[in-house]
């Protein structure tokens, strides 16, 4: 059974042209010899040894030759753009051809590294039984623009859980008051609200020989760990109901949309609802900072035509500025096709970060130290306060 390597080949070929240039190196030191004594030998010598020169010569460009071949295919095989490839090298080698027409069975090894052990990230691709090939690239699904965590203030805490004073009732009685008149007597009260730090976690387990190998895919599973992470935090952020270990997000916690905030005016479209919530929101004594839209409604809204078919809100070579009634549009996958959330972002709710995205390594998680496997952990910790419900208003579809 005939095994052949590329360090195979590279080394055979790298010793055959040492011994070429050995050959040529011992054929020239005989004939510069040869001269030395044609120099001063006899005149009836010189017949025979100019024949022995003669020969030399011969021999001399023969392995000169020889020699040149050979650095010719040890370039070629150092040089990716111009080399055979594996598979042909072995076709066209003495050690194929000799024993091609044998029964002997000939074997090529080609190591390829599987990605990981069985069924953990993918499953390694062989191209060829001949010829391994690697693109230069992951093939990767595209990330989701993910702006949620944006619109929120964030701050830190050293805590398991965020405690807040709200006001739970007010009774204004202010008025003006006569000189020397009793003062009317307004009340105020307090609730306490407990926010808990909530943990996002995930891992991914793969060979250490593979990461070792091959940085960019170290890299690539760094990357998908972060936007994992990111993609949850952000349904979480939005859509969390609140039962641990899930945030409560800011729809739970938003204030129904009211389509009779304006007397006697009935919403006809999105776009009228929008403006609509805008005004509950300001009615509730906050300004709104920000829109929440699917993707889907934004594009209903850039097609919106005039009479004479004009788009209203866009240009079909410009696309528009996601913003109406003078606030961004943030869009995000997470929000149901039809729903829409206006709100007062900045005054209204607060990010906790307790513990930032952070990635761990382990060799010892589980069989990882026999199996020669490490586990790669990416966790982060947080909470989010609503302290204002009424500064955010939910349009919820199902609902009407």
């Amino acid at each position: 059974m005939t095994e052949l390597s590329m360090e195979g080949i590279r080394e055979a070929l790298r010793e055959e042209v040492k011994g070429q240039f050995e050959k040529l190196d011992g054929k020239s030191n005989d004939l510069a010899a040869m001269i030395d004594a044609l120099k001063s030998a006899a005149s009836d010598e010189n017949g025979v040894i100019k024949g022995e020169i003669e020969k030399l010569s011969g021999d001399i460009e023969k392995v000169s030759d020889e020699a040149a071949e050979m650095q010719k295919k040890f370039a070629g095989l150092l040089n990716p753009t111009s080399a055979k490839s594996i598979g042909q090298q072995f076709i066209d080698s003495d050690e194929f051809k000799s024993n091609a027409t044998t029964r002997e069975a000939v074997k090529i090894a080609l190591e390829i590294k599987d990605v990981t052990n069985a069924g953990n990230i993918a499953t390694g691709v062989s191209r060829s039984v001949l010829t391994p090939e690697q693109s230069g690239d992951f093939v990767a699904p595209p990330d989701i623009d993910l702006r949620i965590r944006s619109l929120i203030p964030a701050g830190t805490t050293s805590s398991n859980s965020i405690r807040s004073i709200q006001e739970t009732g007010f009774t204004n009685a202010a008025a003006p008051v006569a000189e020397g008149g009793t003062k009317p007597k307004s009340e105020i009260t307090f609730g306490e609200l407990i926010v808990p730090v909530q943990k996002i976690a995930h891992k991914f387990r793969a060979s250490m020989e593979v990461l070792d190998d091959a940085p960019m895919l170290r890299s690539y599973i760094d990357g998908r760990g972060r936007y994992g992470l990111n993609l949850v935090e952000e349904e979480q952020l939005l859509t969390g109901n609140g039962t641990s270990p899930n945030l409560k997000g800011l729809l739970p916690q938003a204030t129904a949309y009211d389509n009779t905030t304006i007397g006697g005016y009935t919403p006809a479209t999105l776009v009228d609802d929008i403006r609509v919530a805008k005004l509950q929101v300001r009615k509730a004594l906050y300004p709104a900072s920000g829109i929440v839209l699917n993707p889907e409604d934004w594009a209903m809204i850039e097609l919106l035509k005039d009479t004479q078919g004009a788009y209203l809100f866009s240009s079909v070579t410009t696309g528009a500025t996601p913003r109406l009634w003078g606030l961004p549009v943030v869009l995000s996958d997470s929000i149901t096709p039809g729903d829409f959330l206006v709100g007062a972002f900045a005054l209204g709710a607060q990010i906790w970060d307790r513990m930032g995205l952070t990635v761990m390594a382990s060799t010892e998680d589980g069989d990882n130290f026999s199996e020669n496997m490490v586990t790669i952990l990416f966790e982060k910790r947080l909470a989010l306060e609503v302290s204002r419900p009424e500064a955010f208003v939910f349009h919820d579809a199902s609902a009407v």
